[in-house]
């Protein structure tokens, strides 16, 4: 009984994590259309995700070149996940297994996708240099940490031999 609770209140936490990586999007997504700027609280949490080895200088803009990053981002994320699920439910014909598979390869999904939208630029133009910026740090960033958690609780549930049935 105990277990079921630790899970209940592991997927929880994901869920809320998942939703706050959500929220951050849409709160981005609303400031630029309105032509207001995000919290302050917002560029802390996106100066924070960048990674310790290779600083780069992060602009406190709200603009469509972030909200282009950041579209990039969750796009290239929610595509690669539906075929990684499509692989793997080819592979073995069973969902539970799929959506095993498909936990586990999240996080480096969303890996691959922070590191092709931070090289490749998207807010670039051939007359300017394009810049990095804080608002889609902190969308990837949330989502990273988001797809750990799913990765801690897949594997976690793999080892204590849980399974998920479906009708």
């Amino acid at each position: 009984m105990g277990y079921y609770l630790f899970y209940l209140f592991f997927v929880f936490i994901i869920c809320l994590a998942y939703s706050f990586s959500f929220y951050l999007y849409l709160l981005l997504e609303l400031s630029v259309k309105q032509k207001k700027e995000v919290p302050n609280w917002f560029y802390r949490i996106g100066q924070s995700m960048q990674d310790r080895i290779h600083r780069v200088k992060l602009e406190d803009r709200t603009n469509f070149a972030a909200l282009k990053q950041s579209r990039f981002f969750l796009r290239g994320m929610l595509l690669f996940s539906f075929f990684t699920y499509l692989f793997f439910h080819s592979q073995s014909h069973a969902i539970s297994s799929a959506l095993f598979y498909c936990g586990k390869a999240q996080f480096v999904i969303c890996f691959v996708m922070k590191e092709l939208t931070q090289y490749w630029n998207l807010g670039s133009t051939p007359k300017e240099k394009g810049g990095y910026y804080s608002p889609s740090f902190a969308i990837s960033g949330c989502f990273i940490i988001s797809s750990v958690l799913l990765l801690l609780f897949v594997v976690s549930m793999e080892q204590l031999g849980f399974r998920i049935s479906f009708p």
